[in-house]
């Protein structure tokens, strides 16, 4: 979560505006830690508050009972702290109070927040559906989120989704005119955070992918196509390394369509950290997006903001949704991820371009462009002037 608030914070910042955080210390062993944004943080943000766990023994019943402290997230141990905080600050020097999700634990604190404080101006963002949000599959979670998000709804001054699928998923259950205090914004890229050198020039094509891979998220249509690809093209079977950065099960990489492509063509190394991952991007002749084959993907991950700016042509697998309709508008090349013979085309497509090395431009720039922080943070200045 740490990039996805840093970035449009951050273009905020750069656009006149103090920014105040308030935000969780690393009290919680089962999400990882990466600070490397700190020192990034630290000059931008001149007040930044981090939240504990309540001591005591009623803080003590909560973190233990696999109820109270996971329903519905992780962060839920910190709602009476971050009421506590929130009401203890002067909180109409503020233009608003921005919160962000997946961690929808903090919605019913702000509803309570706003009873007391109603002059409060709460724009609540949502990067993830949140009731009747298909991944959820934990039954108390669902009927938590069926509870509070109503009042969420009617509370917020504004609600911002990262797709228009996720807001018409949850505005589709709300009365109609609620609909005029909603946005669509996307995730963010920063471009400061990449290396401000060129390119590096890398002796084989590197094709990299960056992130986590598992369960329906699989390599395995890639890898398909990629031997579909060499098979015509034998050429670029010795001139093509694909790298993945970060875990991938090992099943995934042992599979007989992996076996069949030339030795060193497969490569996977550790998890890095977030501005590691920022150069690696950038540095990348080509970028892969894999998605799960699903009907339809409500989802923009905020990598996929990351990835455009990077500036690298990317190839995605992608299933009908937010990812498609933002690749295809930027003008990447991408394929439905059981479309092996597409996907090996996109490929194809891609290194012909990265080979050629004309200095041509591979995508719809202005549209990338809408993507950056100058763009959305002037779109959320526009919302404060709303109020």
């Amino acid at each position: 979560m740490t990039p996805a608030v840093f970035k449009p914070m951050a273009a905020i910042v750069q656009q006149g505006y103090d920014v105040d955080v308030v935000c969780a210390d690393s009290f919680c062993r089962e999400l990882p830690l990466d600070a490397s944004l700190l020192p990034h943080a630290k000059k931008l943000f001149p007040n930044i508050t981090r939240l504990n766990p309540p001591a005591g023994l009623l803080g003590w019943i909560r973190r233990k009972s696999n109820v109270l402290s996971r329903i519905p997230d992780l962060m839920t141990v910190l709602s009476r702290t971050a009421y506590e905080h929130l009401m203890d600050i002067d909180l109409d020097q503020y233009e608003s109070v921005i919160t962000w999700s997946p961690f929808h634990s903090i919605n019913p604190v702000m509803v309570e927040v706003k009873k007391a404080r109603k002059r409060v101006r709460w724009i609540a963002q949502f990067s993830d559906p949140w009731a009747g949000n298909p991944l959820e599959v934990h039954r108390l979670t669902k009927m938590w989120n069926a509870y509070h998000e109503p009042q969420t709804v009617r509370s917020a001054d504004h609600i911002v989704h990262s797709s228009a699928y996720s807001r018409n998923l949850m505005m589709g259950s709300h009365p109609d005119h609620l609909n005029r205090k909603t946005s669509v914004l996307p995730h963010v890229f920063n471009s400061d955070l990449y290396p401000q050198r060129p390119k590096a020039k890398n002796e084989k094509i590197v094709m990299r992918y960056v992130g986590v891979l598992y369960g329906r998220r699989s390599p395995e249509p890639l890898f398909a196509a990629l031997n579909n690809l060499f098979e015509r093209r034998r050429d670029l079977s010795d001139r093509l390394v694909v790298e993945f950065v970060g875990h991938v099960p090992q099943a995934m990489l042992q599979t007989a369509a992996a076996r069949a492509l030339p030795p060193g063509c497969v490569r996977n190394v550790p998890t890095v950290d977030y501005l590691k991952s920022l150069e690696l991007m950038y540095d990348a002749d080509i970028l892969l997006l894999i998605e799960a084959d699903i009907r339809q993907n409500l989802f923009l991950a905020s990598k996929v903001s990351d990835y455009f700016g990077a500036n690298t042509p990317i190839v995605g697998l992608l299933p009908p949704g937010a990812s498609e309709d933002a690749l295809a508008g930027l003008g990447g090349w991408h394929a439905r991820p059981n479309d092996i013979p597409s996907i090996s085309n996109s490929l194809q497509l891609a290194l012909s371009h990265v080979i050629a090395n004309r200095g041509e431009s591979w995508c719809n720039d202005d549209f990338r462009l809408t993507f950056g922080g100058q763009s959305v943070a002037e779109r959320f200045l526009q919302i404060f002037r709303g109020f």
